[in-house]
This record gives C-alpha cells, structure tokens and sequence, in this order.
C-alpha cells in the first residue's frame, strides 16, 4: 500500500463518493475507482459498500480511514524534519500565557516540538497587561490576549482568534442558582461582582458592564484582581461571583466548592487571541500560528463527531 493509494482512499472516505474525490485530487474518476479496487484487492478487505448513488464505508474502511489520518500526518511531519534539515531552522519563541490556554495550548506546543525541535519554546505565565506590556518591548514574540462577545475590534498588534468557548458563571455552592444548569445574568443584578482590573483588560471589562447594562442594571464590583486563581479564592471566601470561560481542561481547575452554571445570551463567548508585534520578525511566529490553527481545526472535527 502506498501512501498515493492511502490518500486517494482517505479523500473517497472523506466525500463517499468518486465523482467529487476525483475533482478534489484531479484525476479521472475510472482511474481513482481502478486505485481504491487494487487497494481493496491488496489488502484482502471490502473498504466501501457501494449503493446505486452513494458509498457507505465497511468497518474495515472505517478502520482505514482512522488510522490512515494519522499515518498521512505522521508521514507530513517526518517531510517537514527533512526539509527542516535542509533550510537549518533554529531559534527560539517567547510566548506568553495567562493561564487559561488549557484547552489548546499542551497539544499545540507537543505538535511544535515534533515539527521543529530546533526551536526553544520560552513559557511565560504573566497578567494580562503584563503580555501586552512584553509584546510591545519585543520581550515577548507571541502572547495570548482575551476578548469577550462577538465584537472582536482590532488593537494595535496583530491578532488572530485561537480558541472560542462559552461563558460560565462561577457560584458559591450555597448560592440560590448554584444547582441551575443556565440562568440569565439580570438574575445576579443583586449579587456583588468580582472582575479583573480595567487596565488589565479593557474590552473585557467594558463588554460586561455593556453586557450588563442592555439586561438593565449596572453591576456592584467591589472585588477587582489580575489572575484567576485569585478569582477562585474570592469566590469561594463569598466575596462575590464571578465568570469564566466553559472549557472541560479549564473546569477541572475550579474548586469543588464553587458550581458552574452556564451563562445565556448570544454575546457570552470568551475568545483566545493569538497576538504580536506587526513589524517582529521572529520567523518562528508564523511557524507556531500554523500549528496554532490546526490544533483548533482538528479540536472542532473532535467535537463535531461526538455531536
């Protein structure tokens, strides 16, 4: 079985059908129907079962199709080394982290590692501000910002969204609402907030009280802090509530003292934002915004099949 035959099986898996996997991959349908049959034939197995107008694969075909994906990856990262090899690609890549990368980050950084081992990665766990600060004195190459809603504006670096999940709530365990699986915010008008600074985070900040203010009340913040381990402890001190983004990596980090209650409104997304300097030219931020977006690519496939 060779690897031209392997793709040309995965593209047919992938369509379930000959007529449109021959357009994708330019060659003639009788030839591409000719290359799956002397693969069926090469490996003693039946991999689609053919209807008058559609394909269904066979569990062998399924089987295939999985393993294959991950032989046609490994294959285009051993590529890569070769031709990293070739062009010498060495360097290092600062980057910065608030701490709430869980749901993306250890793979993205595993995937880098195994592309270009080269390349030192540098992990800095810093405030918000504080990233924002290392970018713009070049401290820092890459740096990873948050923004809620759906208004994603422009800054002054370059951005691109790495990573979006729902917003939650984050109750005491006492709290009237804790057992709610979702509740609308105008339900907490009485209760006092606890947010990160406004200079930690300005678009954040403004977007609650916005967020807020269209549900008819201004929120009480008597509690204000810069990380959301701090978040946490206030909460579960009963100091106040407050919210975060809903991602299963990130929840196994609140305390079983405090319920997760999920929040409603069309607007309540949190989004990661890769971002850096517009005129830095470390080469190595293009390479890991590369892996950045087929981390989040093959996350959504994930998600879409357990759906």
């Amino acid at each position: 079985m060779d690897i031209r035959s392997l793709r040309s099986f995965i593209m047919v898996a992938q369509c379930l059908s000959f007529t449109e996997a021959a357009k994708r991959i330019y060659i003639g349908q009788s030839a591409l129907s000719k290359q799956i049959a002397e693969l069926e034939e090469e490996l003693g197995v039946e991999l689609f079962i053919r209807h008058h107008r559609s394909l269904e694969l066979t569990a062998a075909g399924k089987t295939l199709q999985r393993e294959g994906n991950s032989l046609i990856e490994k294959v285009g990262e051993v590529i890569e080394k070769t031709r990293q090899a070739q062009r010498g690609i060495r360097g290092n890549l600062k980057v910065g982290c608030f701490g709430i990368e869980n749901a993306f980050l250890p793979q993205a950084l595993k995937r880098f590692r195994a592309l270009y081992p080269q390349i030192s990665i540098d992990i800095r766990v810093l405030t918000l501000k504080m990233i924002e600060e290392a970018l713009e004195q070049e401290e820092l190459d890459l740096g990873f910002c948050v923004m809620l809603g759906n208004d994603l504006k422009s800054s002054r670096f370059m951005q691109r969204l790495t990573h979006r999940s729902p917003l939650c709530f984050l109750l005491p365990n006492d709290h009237p609402y804790a057992a709610e699986p979702s509740i609308d915010i105008s339900l907490l008008a009485q209760d006092p907030f606890i947010l990160l600074y406004e200079t930690e985070s300005r678009q954040g900040f403004d977007w609650f009280i916005d967020f807020c203010g269209k549900r008819g009340f201004t929120p009480d913040i008597p509690n204000k802090t810069t990380r959301m381990e701090s978040v946490y402890w206030l909460v579960e001190a009963g100091l106040g509530i407050s919210f975060m983004a809903k991602d299963p990596a990130l929840i196994r980090t609140v305390p079983s003292s405090i319920s997760i209650v999920d929040m409603q409104g069309e607007d309540a997304y949190n989004n990661i934002m890769a971002t850096w300097k517009k005129d830095h030219r470390n080469p190595a931020i293009s390479l890991f915004l590369k892996v950045l977006d087929n981390v989040e690519i093959g996350m959504q496939n994930e998600y879409k099949k357990r759906v």
